[in-house]
């Protein structure tokens, strides 16, 4: 949960980084608060829900795309390795 949390507020920073740049410098004209604010919300769930979701479901993910991509890839959690001496 923390990576989620931590990656939703970077990408925040950042966009609004951008809006602050693109009004100062491109549109020439500041905003009223209460629009960035509401865009700064609107980033910040679109962002949270998205990557919870990836995180959430990312073996399945992984395992869909492999099937459209007809690669395969070993799960270190399921491969089994032998270290042991030999019986025989």
């Amino acid at each position: 949960m923390e990576k989620v949390l931590l990656m939703t507020i970077v990408i925040c920073v950042l966009f609004g980084i951008i809006k602050f740049l693109e009004m100062k410098y491109i549109e020439k004209n500041l905003k009223p608060l209460k629009e960035i604010l509401r865009d700064l919300v609107m980033v910040f769930a679109s962002s949270f829900v998205s990557i919870f979701i990836f995180f959430h479901y990312q073996n399945s993910i992984d395992d869909f795309v492999s099937v459209l991509t007809n690669t395969s890839h070993l799960k270190s959690e399921t491969t089994q390795v032998f270290t042991g001496v030999p019986d025989f």
